[in-house]
């Protein structure tokens, strides 16, 4: 499947972009470790109003954040994000920055909410145990 509206740039990415099925979310690199994938990923630029008072905010860098994904062809994945950090321009505000919120994690997540979301499948669907999925 490839994502409709994509730039030339991320054409290229679309088959990898597509694991995610998020279409704002792109595959920058792939990294094949000795046990472990680790895609590098970031998500599509937009406005971002601060949470607190609503005013536009500005871009203020990015932190990497580690999140484990699915595994693929029975190898474990990890997803590098490049969170962008956001910054309050209100100088009255009493948040000065705040980092994005996107549905491929929860704030603060260690998993991504499909790795969450099959976890529970699997717990629900197979007499597992909860450590056999670590």
């Amino acid at each position: 499947m490839i994502h409709e509206g994509l730039d030339v740039f991320h054409a290229i990415c679309a088959p990898a972009c597509a694991l995610f099925d998020l279409s704002d979310v792109h595959v920058l690199a792939v990294e094949r470790g000795p046990r472990s994938f680790t895609l590098a990923v970031e998500t599509v630029p937009s406005l971002v109003g601060c949470p607190a008072c609503g005013v536009l905010a500005a871009g203020h860098g990015r932190r990497q954040v580690l999140l484990h994904d699915l595994p693929c062809a029975g190898v474990p994945v990890r997803v590098a994000w490049r969170k962008r950090i956001h910054r309050c321009r209100e100088d009255a505000c009493e948040i000065t920055t705040f980092s994005e919120v996107h549905e491929l994690a929860a704030p603060r997540g260690k998993l991504t909410t499909r790795a969450i979301a099959w976890a529970v499948a699997q717990l629900r669907s197979h007499d597992i145990a909860v450590s056999a999925l670590a």
